[in-house]
């Protein structure tokens, strides 16, 4: 009986690892499976981020601390749910958290401050549009089709759109000069104005790069070129640094429409970004028009790397497919564009931004001797 009980004890432990090795739990790949689970659902924190900035948060943690309790008081919401939502934040280092309950700011949440010049909530706050969380639902719909989701929820450009809601319009332009007064700052140290008499900002907004420029040689005539719904707070813009007697603001009807003629120096600053290659080899050969043979052209925006890299430039060509049938581009791409256009690349300067500034003329012709 003991022989018979011992002979079977081996074969089950004989058979143990075959059985074990079937039935337990595969670890393969386990870092990838939460790495993508963390990825798709990082719209929990964006969206958190925007609420943030939406009911000014870290503008009640300025002067230093503040119980979750009082927190939930001065904002008007759930004390549990507010800790929940500041805890996710917090461990992103946006937000810093104590064992008793305190919230303080953190680098990343100073950029949250809506008081502080220099933070980030302009940007922020215009990207919470809902109308915007829309059409980045739709996306599947401009991955079929190459066309703005945004379009086809609302029948409707993206920019027309904003032209028919001010408010909008508003937090857009306020968005986006939100991000150009650094960015300005370093396209003036990055390249050489001082030789150009008379330059056209061409959709330059209320003037931000143009009185940059100016600032640095009063002798310069600037010329901002711009919709109609620009220039009251172009003007007072103006006005305020007493600099309106040396930039005049001229009204655009659309960069597909005539520009001023005969400027030195024109620029396109975060504009071709928007459209499509068909659209800027016309925006383009519209300057073409305007410019003199020794004119120059400064196309500033984004380069995508063309290499497998990460670049912030390729998650904003996807917001403006999305958005309004856009695109960010390699340098090979707007050389293309370029000389579609009857244009010639002269030179690429960096910045210390994510722009780049890239120096365009009239294409030179060979005169026959």
């Amino acid at each position: 009986m003991k022989t018979q009980y011992f002979t079977l004890l081996i074969a089950l432990l004989n058979f143990l690892p075959i059985y074990t090795t079937q039935f337990t739990t595969d670890n393969t790949g386990k870092e990838e499976k939460i790495k993508i689970m963390e990825l798709a659902s990082a719209f929990i924190l964006s969206r958190a981020i925007h609420i943030a900035a939406e009911i000014k948060i870290a503008d009640h943690m300025i002067n230093g601390p503040q119980n979750i309790k009082l927190l939930a008081q001065k904002t008007n919401m759930n004390v549990n749910a507010l800790y929940r939502f500041l805890r996710l934040l917090a461990s992103y280092d946006i937000f810093s958290h104590d064992d008793h309950n305190n919230f303080s700011l953190t680098p990343l949440a100073q950029q949250l401050v809506s008081t502080d010049p220099n933070s980030l909530w302009k940007w922020v706050t215009y990207h919470n549009d809902k109308n915007r969380w829309l059409a980045y639902g739709d996306m599947k719909y401009s991955i079929e089709t190459g066309k703005p989701s945004f379009d086809h929820i609302f029948g409707k450009g993206y920019f027309d759109f904003l032209t028919e809601n001010p408010l909008l319009a508003q937090q857009f332009d306020e968005g986006m000069q939100n991000i150009s007064a650094k960015e300005n700052e370093s396209i003036v140290h990055s390249y050489n104005f001082s030789t150009y008499s008379t330059i056209v900002d061409i959709g330059g907004g209320k003037g931000g790069l143009l009185t940059e420029i100016i600032t640095n040689n009063l002798a310069q005539n600037g010329i901002l070129f711009d919709l109609k719904h620009v220039q009251a707070s172009a003007t007072q813009y103006l006005t305020e640094l007493n600099l309106q007697n040396h930039i005049n603001f001229i009204t655009s009807t659309g960069f597909f429409n005539p520009i001023p003629k005969n400027a030195d120096l024109y620029i396109l600053k975060r504009v071709l970004h928007d459209w499509s290659d068909e659209d800027c080899i016309s925006i383009l050969k519209n300057c073409h028009h305007a410019m003199q043979q020794d004119s120059r052209l400064l196309i500033i925006d984004t380069i995508v790397s063309q290499e497998n890299v990460r670049d912030f430039s390729k998650d904003i060509d996807i917001a403006m497919m999305v958005l309004c049938g856009g695109k960010e581009r390699t340098q090979t791409e707007w050389k293309m564009l370029i000389e579609k256009a009857d244009l010639q690349l002269i030179n690429i300067y960096t910045t210390p931004s994510m722009l780049s500034i890239i120096e365009v003329q009239k294409k030179q012709r060979k005169t026959n001797e």
